[in-house]
């Protein structure tokens, strides 16, 4: 018996945004000097700042901190906060600078495009209580109060995909559901001569994003999606609560790790629905660091600027996590290409998420 076909899930609008503040990167890495333990990790956080490719990153921490010290900042010197501010006041500024991200989003879309939501699904691993982002949506958007409301929390960088999975796979499919992703990881940088840590501290950066998935026809269809899970290989990306905010635990090797899995998990992907590598016109990946970009376009075989639109959103935002790979949906769609695009994003576990989009604008 042939498995029953899933009901034609389309994306429509997806809109970003990101905290008004912005440093380049050499500047974050200036002012983080101060959170450092000791004159070596601050000598190191200096080199390690010159090989992240990006070059500013939006930092919702600024809107509450002119600089790094004085008695009302957050993060005050390590000789003054030897472990950085504690979990209760990283949460709290949370709550009000996504609130301040999540009504943007909802001002972006027509108000009677939000009362016809069936599902809510919030997307966040910097965040560690509740009600958490749909708080904010509710309170700014016309959404109903009866919509069948999911959460994935701690899904880390793939978590966006995850929620195109759902609404895909399940039976809301057949609804209209709005993703809403925010993550603030400029709350959670670490004190700490940890390299990793360290690495995670000049990397990831601050956004929102937001998409309306609905069976209503649009130029970009989900045709399918996969998930693979390399538990073997879990202790190369943690997230771990901790006294002092959510630590990140990254291993150097997992762009190795990465590059020997993927080529597998792809053709899983693209053999089941008839297809090669050779018959995808568009890559998206989403950018955890230049290495890791390095890492998937070599073990694929990607020809040279397939992944120009990671890049270019590494360079300008830096790793926002979840909604990263909505921003970099969002620019190729706006292009008016056509053709099939492959989506992916990593997360803890280690979890490589994966989406096939057809676009195809003939009639719109």
């Amino acid at each position: 018996m042939s498995a029953p076909s899933l009901p034609t899930c389309y994306v429509h609008d997806i809109v970003t945004a990101v905290p008004p503040h912005f440093l380049p990167t050499a500047e974050v890495a200036e002012r983080l000097k101060a959170t450092c333990v000791s004159p070596r990790s601050a000598k190191l956080l200096q080199r390690l700042a010159r090989l992240t490719s990006i070059d500013q990153r939006h930092l919702a921490i600024l809107g509450y901190q002119s600089s790094i010290g004085g008695a009302q900042a957050l993060y005050r010197p390590a000789d003054e906060q030897p472990h950085g501010p504690g979990m209760g006041a990283r949460s709290g500024v949370f709550d009000e600078a996504s609130e301040r991200l999540v009504k943007q989003l909802m001002e972006a879309y027509p108000r009677p495009v939000l009362a016809a939501v069936d599902t809510l699904i919030t997307v966040s691993c910097t965040h560690a209580s509740s009600p958490g982002l749909e708080q904010p949506v509710f309170d700014h958007a016309p959404v109903s109060r009866t919509v069948n409301r999911w959460n994935l929390g701690f899904m880390g960088c793939s978590a966006a995909l995850s929620a195109v999975r759902l609404v895909h796979q399940a039976a809301a499919s057949e609804a209209t559901a709005l993703v809403v992703a925010c993550e603030l990881s400029s709350l959670h940088f670490q004190y700490t001569d940890q390299i990793d840590q360290m690495a995670a501290n000049l990397l990831f950066a601050d956004g929102a994003a937001a998409l309306i998935l609905s069976p209503m026809r649009s130029p970009v269809r989900v045709v399918d999606c996969h998930c693979a899970l390399l538990p073997t290989f879990a202790d190369q990306m943690v997230w771990r609560a901790g006294d002092n905010g959510l630590a990140l635990q990254l291993s150097p090797e997992l762009p190795d790790t990465l590059g020997e899995y993927l080529p597998e998990t792809v053709e899983t992907l693209l053999s089941s629905n008839g297809l090669t590598t050779k018959s995808i016109d568009h890559w998206l990946v989403h950018p955890g660091g230049p290495q890791i970009l390095d890492s998937v376009e070599a073990s694929l075989g990607l020809p040279e600027n397939a992944l120009r639109i990671s890049r270019s959103v590494l360079r300008r935002y830096g790793n926002m996590s979840s909604p990263t790979i909505l921003f970099i949906m969002r620019e190729l769609f706006e292009t008016g290409v056509d053709g099939l695009v492959v989506a992916m994003a990593f997360g803890p576990g280690l979890t490589i998420e994966l989406v096939l989009f057809s676009i195809n604008r003939d009639g719109f």
